[in-house]
């Protein structure tokens, strides 16, 4: 029985009618096949090389014209078939050790049913990689599908930037008007050399001129007249203030 376990997967994979089989030819054109591509657009990678693969075996870049290799390359989600093929392979042994080492411990109607199990869910596996391979197939053309989505989409967001940037602009234009040139206030500057209409309230910031000599001495003398007046027609000055001299705006009491 144990014999006949081990020869349920070598049936499923190369039997003695595996030749006729179309599934066996292409299960076995899996071994040779270490890069291609895998659905919704995943494309596989060799594992040496880390290069997408073509139908020829060549590396991608080279039947790439020159609009083609301008295109971005999309290489996200894409993962080898290889390690997908020998990860099932793996699979597929793991369970059936597993079986063999189980099958002993059963009754014959439980090693049927577990062997039938095995058999079938193999099976399903199998024709599921089948698939993946035959779309392994148009992985230059799916690739290149993906590149033009990529681009394209690029293309609709440098669009959309654009489209709002002008927005933007025109949103902004009416506090960035250029006001019209003022030409009465140039013509008077040109021609008196001034200009008559400042606000007052700059002529506050300004320091006033200073004084001349002479304004300083006038300045001077009439201070020390109003102070001479105060004093003279003020109130009464105490007896101890009665000598003083006044001089240059001051009062020296001695």
């Amino acid at each position: 029985m144990g014999h006949d376990m081990q020869r349920v997967p070598s049936t499923t994979l190369s039997g003695p009618d595996s030749a006729s089989r179309p599934e066996s030819r292409h299960l076995d054109a899996m071994h040779t096949t270490n890069d291609q591509l895998l659905p919704n657009g995943t494309q596989a990678y060799n594992g040496e090389t880390s290069e997408p693969w073509t139908q020829n075996g060549a590396s991608g870049d080279t039947n790439l014209s020159g609009s083609d290799a301008e295109l971005p390359q999309v290489d996200a989600k894409m993962i080898p078939l290889s390690i997908t093929i020998s990860r099932l392979i793996t699979y597929a042994y793991t369970e059936l050790v597993t079986l063999v080492d189980t099958l002993p411990a059963r009754t014959d109607a439980d090693r049927r049913s577990e062997i039938l199990k095995y058999t079938d869910h193999m099976t399903d596996m199998l024709t599921k990689l089948l698939v993946l391979v035959r779309w392994a197939k148009h992985a230059p053309q799916i690739q290149k599908c993906q590149n033009i989505i990529a681009y394209l989409d690029s293309q609709n967001r440098y669009f959309d930037c654009a489209v709002d940037s002008i927005y933007a602009a025109f949103m902004s234009m009416p506090g960035v008007r250029m006001r019209n040139y003022d030409v009465g206030n140039a013509a008077e500057i040109l021609s008196t050399g001034s200009y008559q209409r400042l606000p007052v309230a700059i002529k506050r910031m300004v320091p006033p001129p200073k004084l001349s000599k002479h304004q300083v001495r006038e300045t001077l003398e009439a201070i020390s007249g109003i102070i001479r007046r105060r004093i003279l027609c003020g109130e009464p000055v105490p007896l101890a203030m009665r000598r003083y001299v006044i001089k240059n705006g001051r009062i020296v009491f001695t």
